[in-house]
């Protein structure tokens, strides 16, 4: 994992990826006080990535970064990054408290829900079944646990119950050291995982859905509260309060296990229908408004 988000100065405020790793779904490379980042085009993780960086303000208590990843003589990613010193003397201090929920320990990993499928399931899908091979099969450094469980059918299917709420526990499979500043790197790598997708579950469907023609993070935010380690349990409770003309947003909400908000986040992703739901829908709109238009005729 460490090597995974560590990068090499070749030049004065410009660096280079070390290693990258594309976990399935992703469409390229997977990837303070508070950060808010914009995702292009998506990362080729055969090619290295430079990071330039440009020193926007150095103060007494802020400085601001401005930070431009590019490939090929392509801008991929930007990202404004904000840190401070920590603030001194007496401070104002509240929180939400964290939602009571399952503990990790008692929850299957989403890898041990795909394996215990295939075990138990004689699927059909044939679509469903690359895609939980491709999980079981990918090298996850980071365990999921989902507090909201799905039936078989429904994530065979990717049609799920409507919920615009989402919860799960994260952490790394390994033991980090003490760097603080990796951690919230971990924290903040996984944070884009998941987020999204509750847009989708908010409408019934999940990214597995052959409904679902693309799903992509556009842009991302994050806000530090507080030092946490990604290698102990940490639970993301998400909600998605919106989704029109193919986009959604969520915002989240990340808590250490003794109940610390130590991160909050918000995100707006591509949220899209493909082009033959799109049509069946359509067709179903305009048999129901003109099955609408002759009962009033009638009345």
């Amino acid at each position: 994992m460490k090597d995974a988000i560590e990068v090499q100065l070749i030049d004065t405020n410009i660096y280079k990826s070390k290693e990258l790793w594309q976990p399935y779904r992703a469409r390229g490379a997977f990837g303070g006080q508070s950060l808010h980042a914009y995702f292009l085009l998506a990362g080729n993780v055969d090619r290295p990535i430079i990071y330039t960086v440009e020193r926007m303000r150095d103060g007494k208590s802020y400085a601001t970064r401005m930070v431009k990843a590019s490939q090929r003589g392509k801008t991929i990613f930007v990202c404004n990054c904000s840190f401070s010193t920590l603030e001194e003397g007496i401070t104002l201090s509240h929180q939400v408290t964290m939602p009571t929920v399952a503990n990790p320990e008692s929850l299957p990993s989403d890898l041990d829900i795909f394996q215990k499928i295939l075990r138990s399931t004689k699927s059909e899908s044939k679509q469903f079944l690359l895609r939980a091979e491709k999980n079981i099969n990918d090298n996850s450094l980071i365990d999921y646990r989902a507090v909201n469980q799905y039936s078989n059918e429904e994530i065979i299917t990717g049609n799920v119950k409507t919920d615009a709420h989402g919860r799960r526990w994260f952490k790394t499979r390994g033991a980090l050291n003490d760097d603080m500043k990796l951690h919230a790197c971990i924290i903040a790598y996984a944070s884009d995982s998941g987020l999204i997708n509750v847009a989708a579950t908010a409408n019934g469907l999940s990214y597995n859905s052959e409904s679902m023609g693309m799903m992509a993070s556009l842009d991302h935010t994050m806000w530090f509260h507080a030092p946490a380690r990604a290698d102990d349990w940490l639970l993301y409770d998400i909600h998605s309060p919106r989704t029109n003309h193919g986009r959604g947003v969520a915002f989240g909400k990340i808590y250490s296990s003794d109940g610390t908000l130590v991160v909050t986040t918000a995100q707006e992703g591509i949220v899209r229908l493909t082009e033959a739901e799109q049509k069946k829908r359509r067709k179903q709109l305009e048999f129901e408004n003109g099955f609408l238009g002759n009962c009033r005729c009638q009345l």
